[in-house]
């Protein structure tokens, strides 16, 4: 799968952090920027002359969580002009971080999955539709 862009990930777990990078390979998916925590993924994106494809973030991250990092985002007129897809993806779907991650304009919240055939599937699934969308930040 050929992205015009990095993907940006971000989760604490390195279990996770593993299994996520393997299946962004297996799935042709070269180049991902990889970040443990949010504060040094925001001040990459502050930074960075890339235009990352798309953002996948863990929701309960230490230091800032993923909902707090949306809100940096939103906030911040730069970086909501790059229009990066953001899209959560957490061990668990709590309503209450659902209902307010949407009310943070995400692009999608996805559960991580159990086995690897369904985790590729699900990111298979995101990638895939980001990369057939017309969006301000895929538009040349």
């Amino acid at each position: 799968m050929n992205l015009p862009g990095p993907v940006v990930l971000i989760d604490d777990d390195k279990d996770d952090q593993a299994i996520l990078v393997e299946v962004l390979q297996q799935l042709g998916i070269g180049e991902v920027r990889l970040f443990d925590n949010c504060p040094d993924a925001l001040e990459f994106l502050k930074k960075t002359s890339e235009k990352p494809f798309v953002i996948l973030c863990d929701i309960n991250l230490p230091r800032m969580n993923g909902l707090e990092f949306r809100r940096e985002i939103n906030e911040s007129e730069y970086l909501r002009q790059k229009s990066i897809p953001f899209v959560f993806l957490s061990t668990s779907a709590i309503p209450e971080q659902v209902n307010e991650a949407y009310m943070l304009t995400v692009q999608g919240f996805f559960t991580k999955q159990f086995s690897m055939q369904s985790m590729r599937a699900t990111l298979n699934c995101i990638m895939e539709y980001w990369l057939h969308c017309v969006h301000p930040n895929a538009v040349k």
